[in-house]
């Protein structure tokens, strides 16, 4: 009798608790992570199938969610959990840019959520997805049979760096893979291509876009009361960017613009959430390339010769380091375009 009294009394203790339910919530793809009243990042898990990190933001009238993850099951995932949480009704998704990994699982929202993003990233979205669906259909398989392999044959560390390299990629193509037997590309519908307020009565929030960066056309998310940004790929943290679909001297416009905010805690598009010195990082990273590229321009070094130039030590940790290669590429050809110049 004495337990049963204990249990009862101890049940009413829990729900007077104020708990939010989504701190009891357990996902494989991503990790929930609140930063404020309203305000939450879904940060992707090391085997999940997230890919890229999501952002929630309620103004106290509606609910904005911020990118829609690469697996259009992991955006159902997404809004189940919105169902436990105590939040405005959802009103918008934001794609920040047009790379798969932030835009694939918009076809999951309602019809009636609008998708916004800006004028160009929805041109490049309707231009590039049919091209690069038909690729990934060609290397997909292969690519997930190789880390699918490895991964069952794995018999080392677990905790090794190897391990978590083979974590990270299995699941990307896996994903690949399966989304390509659903996937109905959706299109944004509603644009923002300089600065518009979404304001409601517990917070201020800007979409702001600056045009070409990372890609054409990037979009954060800026939080002015409670000094957080949402980046999207414009900021990777303890990642490898991928460079060449942007402009390095843009990008680094776009690092002073986010610089020149009040800001505490940025949700990078790729890895943990961090201080304000990850723009710093990422400035610093992209600086590196177009020294490097000089370097190789001033010692008459041929584009050939680039495989053979070792990741800096500041970013050989870094993960995505396959990119290294291919953006200092880039940044070598924009360096000798512009020596022409």
């Amino acid at each position: 009798m004495r337990l049963i009294t204990i249990l009862f009394f101890f049940t009413i203790f829990l729900y007077s608790c104020k708990v939010d339910r989504s701190d009891r919530f357990e996902s494989v793809n991503f990790e929930l992570v609140k930063l404020g009243d309203g305000v939450y990042s879904c940060i992707h898990k090391f085997g999940g199938k997230a890919i890229c990190n999501v952002g929630i933001v309620d103004n106290g009238e509606e609910t904005i969610i911020f990118d829609s993850f690469l697996s259009p099951d992991v955006a159902k995932e997404l809004l189940e959990v919105l169902k436990e949480m105590d939040l405005s009704p959802l009103k918008y998704v934001v794609n920040s840019h047009s790379h798969n990994d932030h835009i694939r699982g918009n076809q999951t929202f309602p019809n009636d959520i609008k998708i916004i993003s800006t004028t160009r990233t929805r041109d490049l979205i309707e231009e590039w997805e049919p091209l690069d669906i038909a690729e990934e259909k060609k290397y997909a398989p292969t690519r997930y049979s190789y880390y699918d392999s490895l991964y069952n044959s794995f018999s080392g560390d677990t905790l090794s760096r190897e391990y978590q390299q083979i974590l990270m990629w299995r699941p990307y193509y896996e994903t690949l893979l399966n989304s390509h037997l659903e996937i109905e590309t959706r299109l944004p519908d509603t644009y923002v291509d300089s600065i518009q307020n979404f304001d409601g009565p517990n917070r201020r929030i800007q979409l702001i876009s600056k045009g070409p960066g990372h890609t054409e056309s990037d979009l954060i998310l800026y939080l002015p009361d409670d000094k957080i940004i949402f980046s999207g790929d414009l900021i990777f943290n303890k990642c490898h960017p991928y460079v060449p679909h942007g402009s390095i001297s843009n990008w680094k416009n776009w690092l002073d613009y986010m610089n020149s905010l009040e800001v505490n805690t940025i949700m990078p598009g790729h890895g943990e959430i961090g201080a304000k010195k990850l723009i710093n990082h990422m400035k610093n990273y992209l600086l590196n390339l177009e020294i490097s590229a000089s370097n190789l321009h001033k010692y008459d070094q041929s584009i050939e010769k680039i495989g053979m130039v070792p990741i800096p030590d500041e970013y050989k940790d870094w993960w995505f380091d396959r990119f290294y290669e291919m953006n200092l590429k880039f940044a070598y050809e924009v360096s000798k375009k512009v020596e022409k110049e």
